[in-house]
């Protein structure tokens, strides 16, 4: 899966417990092939470890809509709401409260609506060019989105664990498989170990929910240590990276030093508003200092004109 935040810790709230829904089941099919899992690779390892920041202006689940449809599958209970155009993907916590995973306009599904999503393509700041990547965590497929409109020579592998995440971002989200896109329905970690592949960027964005195997914020534990980050290396071109998404919790500033210790080269972004961070571990040999980052941030800008700025997001690096 993708994203995972708490909204009460992002935005300050709790999810309303009355809202009328219209329950279902999403029956598994055989067409999902080849399998997403949890893990997605390009050439700068931007690595945010943690659950998804959903940097969304998302006030209440008022402003998300109405529930439209929801599930129970084997990793999460799961909503979709729909405001007019715009579509969230909602994990619910045991608790009732809603954490916000994806959020798609589906008249602009390339606009990436929270702003951690925008930070985690901070890899093109250090690799603005990439042909092959992996995206580990689907959700509602918008760094997918993302990509097939700004970069659209690139070749995506996403994984995904849950394969009605898979469904739902195929029915609902206008998330489609072509010759540029596979999705695969698999273990990120078990996928890893098998996949034959060189990825330039490797995009982690995977959570479940928090149990005894995974971290506060849901991020599975056999990903956070030091053994695993050295084996994603080894599917990593040569200047590769891997992205990774991290939540604020107790460990993260821990979690920061292990990917600094895995990587010759670490850029940590800080998100706005205390939202966590997202890490960059790259395999190059030599760093890019700030004002490098800021005039790449410029190219990337002119380049993309993605109604963001990448000129903003390279400032937001800390110190090495």
């Amino acid at each position: 899966m993708s994203l995972l935040r708490h909204l009460k810790t992002a935005f300050g709230f709790t999810s309303g417990q009355n809202s009328a829904s219209d329950a279902g089941t999403v029956a598994s099919s055989q067409h999902l092939m080849p399998r997403r899992t949890m893990l997605a690779a390009g050439s700068v390892l931007i690595a945010v470890l943690g659950i998804a920041l959903y940097q969304a202006a998302v006030a209440s689940d008022r402003d998300a809509g109405s529930v439209v449809y929801e599930v129970k599958s084997t990793y999460s209970h799961i909503r979709i709401r729909r405001n007019g155009n715009v579509l969230t993907l909602v994990f619910v916590r045991d608790s009732g409260e809603e954490a916000f995973e994806s959020q798609v306009n589906l008249k602009a599904p390339h606009v990436l609506k929270f702003n951690y999503l925008q930070h985690m393509f901070a890899n093109y700041l250090v690799q603005p060019e990439q042909k092959n990547i992996m995206i580990v965590g689907l959700g509602g497929g918008s760094m997918v989105h993302f990509l097939q409109k700004y970069d659209p020579e690139v070749a995506i592998e996403a994984v995904e664990i849950d394969p009605i995440v898979v469904q739902l971002a195929e029915k609902y989200f206008k998330v489609k498989q072509n010759e540029k896109v596979k999705l695969i329905v698999a273990d990120a970690f078990e996928h890893l170990k098998t996949t034959t592949s060189k990825y330039d960027t490797i995009y982690m964005d995977a959570f479940l929910k928090p149990s005894a195997d995974t971290d506060e914020t849901g991020v599975p534990l056999k990903l956070r240590t030091i053994e695993f980050y050295k084996q994603m290396q080894g599917l990593l071109t040569e200047n590769g990276s891997v992205v990774y998404n991290i939540n604020p919790h107790d460990q993260m500033e821990a979690d920061i030093a292990t990917i600094r210790e895995a990587f010759p080269q670490t850029y940590v972004f800080n998100l706005p508003n205390r939202g966590g961070v997202v890490v960059v571990g790259s395999m190059q040999k030599t760093r890019v200092d700030n004002a490098g980052l800021i005039s790449a941030g410029k190219s990337i800008d002119t380049r993309f004109k993605a109604g963001f700025s990448f000129q903003d997001i390279a400032r937001r690096v800390r110190k090495n």
